[in-house]
């Protein structure tokens, strides 16, 4: 199906709404989604706060715009990654690093978090996505799985686990870690990943789908 070129007015309009949408980045980073206005936005983005208005109904929808962004990114790029599908320490890594070299989507996440807590729409939105990632993993593992490139798991526990530590990076680096600052993004992707495929243990016993210690077990 041929597509419709946008007019040089559209291309306008969106340039500004990005524009909008950068400055609310910078307004509520700056003062917190509470103290951030539109008034705020509408200076930082050097428009007036009618022209802001043509574009998104309130903060709250700014808000929201700036999650759907990151959220069809997350998700593409998920899709994307089977091109290392024969490489699944690559692969990993390059999913990881990808994830939290995204210091926008940190932002972003981190004030959907705080409304959560208050907004019952935000909290379901922020949900929805959660486990819209999740099933985009766990599709991809079970295609792995199927390729014989990873071995029999549960596919759900593996998709969360990623998102648990995707979600850990993001309060750990808002509350300001100093180590987790030190470390280059590639190489704590490259660790994480290396703990995962290859385990702690010098001498593993499988059995099913699990790694485990006799012992312990029979304790």
């Amino acid at each position: 199906m041929k597509t419709t070129k946008p007019t040089r007015r559209e291309r306008q309009a969106e340039l500004l709404r990005k524009e909008i949408l950068k400055a609310a980045l910078e307004v509520f980073k700056e003062y917190g989604y509470e103290k951030a206005t539109t008034k705020k936005i509408a200076e930082k983005a050097e428009v007036s706060e009618g022209t802001l208005y043509n574009y998104f109904e309130n903060k709250r929808d700014i808000l929201l715009n700036l999650f759907y962004i990151i959220r069809d990114i997350t998700t593409d790029n998920i899709t994307k990654f089977p091109n290392y599908a024969g490489d699944i320490k690559k692969l990993l890594t390059a999913s990881m690093a990808f994830q939290f070299n995204k210091n926008t989507s940190l932002s972003i996440l981190t004030l959907l978090l705080h409304e959560a807590d208050r907004d019952p729409f935000v909290q379901k939105l922020f949900l929805d996505q959660i486990e819209r990632i999740r099933n985009s993993r766990i599709d991809l593992f079970k295609q792995l799985e199927k390729a014989g490139k990873i071995r029999k798991v549960n596919t759900t526990t593996l998709a969360l686990l990623i998102n648990i530590m995707t979600i850990g990076y993001i309060s750990m680096v808002e509350s300001g870690d100093k180590e987790l600052a030190k470390m280059p993004v590639k190489k704590l992707a490259g660790e994480i990943t290396d703990i995962l495929v290859n385990g702690l243990t010098v001498n593993k016993k499988r059995e099913g789908s699990v790694l485990f210690d006799e012992e312990i077990l029979k304790n």
